[in-house]
């Protein structure tokens, strides 16, 4: 059966018709985005995410972790990587309670080729098994077809030059561009199922996107991408899951990825947000799907009529609902100030 077909000049609001496993309802999961508060020493920014994953898994949502695998040095601090051995140690143990470990790219910040290669070894020594997802870190020049190389046609040009005007020079992505010592194409397509593209204002990311996961012939080095909704901190995460959007998402038989950081307010002074955590409790008694992200990802290949790229017709059409949902006047900014590419 074939993904539904949303018009595209709007979203659908039919149940999107798929049987999700066990009889449920919707599919609900969660990409945690690995960014640590600037300044945060690596115990702090560890029990403050430890908190919250007690209570997903508690809750029996068994979600996706992004981590870097190399610590590099930055400004108020070190970033925390699998190389450090508590955070690996606790790394493990979600792993072993059903938690998916992706990767943020290498590090926390621009890695050459032969770093890139060690590093996905190490991970792949530890895990036994490389990374089935990859998620672009902000301002690395390894990122793959990221800022306006993601795009085509006049919405790239555009994002371009707003990407000149806002950040007062151009953002690079290198880690497709083959004569650069940034390149790693070849092994994302080679080691890397699923690379996370667009985000959306809507918890329903399958009636934004109800291609995903698709390949797309203007960026060979991805297999796959997918997209994700947008809920970059706390506060945009409650409002994501409110009680009528969880009930919505069911009604519909959706699927919601969340794109988030759960390391932005989300547990403070050692208790984890009591809004936050009603809602997930709430979330978890309902006839959810919760897997991790390639498992979810896994199962909507499996309902595509044929496998192949995506039209550009269909692409194009992506690109539109995407653009006409970043310039809605809301969520634009993390509440704590953190500025993260949509």
């Amino acid at each position: 059966m074939a993904p539904p077909d949303p018009e595209s000049s709007h979203l659908a609001a039919a149940p999107s018709g798929i049987a999700w496993p066990d009889g449920k309802k919707f599919a609900f999961t969660i990409i945690d985005d690995t960014d640590m508060v600037s300044g945060d020493t690596e115990p702090q920014a560890l029990d403050r995410v430890r908190r919250v994953y007690d209570l997903l898994l508690d809750c029996g949502l068994k979600t996706t972790k992004t981590s870097w695998i190399n610590s590099k040095e930055q400004a108020g601090g070190w970033s925390i990587s699998l190389e450090n051995p508590d955070y690996l140690k606790w790394i493990m143990n979600l792993r072993a309670q059903g938690a998916e470990i992706a990767i943020h790219g290498t590090a926390n910040s621009s890695s050459k080729r032969a770093e890139t290669i060690r590093a996905l070894d190490f991970y792949f020594d530890v895990m036994g098994q490389y990374p089935r997802i990859h998620t672009n870190h902000v301002g690395n020049l390894d990122n793959i077809y990221w800022y306006e190389d993601r795009l085509m046609g006049l919405i790239a040009s555009g994002y371009k030059a707003f990407n000149r005007l806002k950040r007062g020079q151009q953002a690079r992505s290198l880690g497709h561009q083959k004569d650069s010592e940034y390149f790693w194409g070849d092994i994302c397509r080679e080691r890397i199922s699923y690379v996370r593209n667009f985000t959306f204002q809507d918890i329903n990311t399958l009636r934004n996107d109800p291609w995903m996961p698709y390949h797309s012939p203007h960026h060979p080095f991805v297999r796959e991408w997918f997209s994700a909704s947008d809920g970059i901190d706390k506060r945009q995460f409650v409002q994501l899951i409110s009680e009528r959007n969880q009930d919505r998402l069911m009604e519909e038989g959706g699927a919601c990825i969340v794109y988030t950081h759960l390391a932005f307010g989300f547990s403070r002074k050692g208790q984890v947000d009591p809004t936050f955590a009603a809602l997930i409790r709430r979330l978890s008694r309902l006839s959810g799907y919760f897997a991790p992200v390639s498992d979810v990802l896994d199962f909507l290949e499996t309902r595509h009529a044929s496998a192949g790229d995506i039209p550009p017709s269909r692409l194009s059409q992506l690109q539109m609902r995407w653009l006409r949902d970043r310039l809605l006047p809301k969520w634009r900014r993390a509440s704590n100030g953190a500025t993260v590419a949509p």
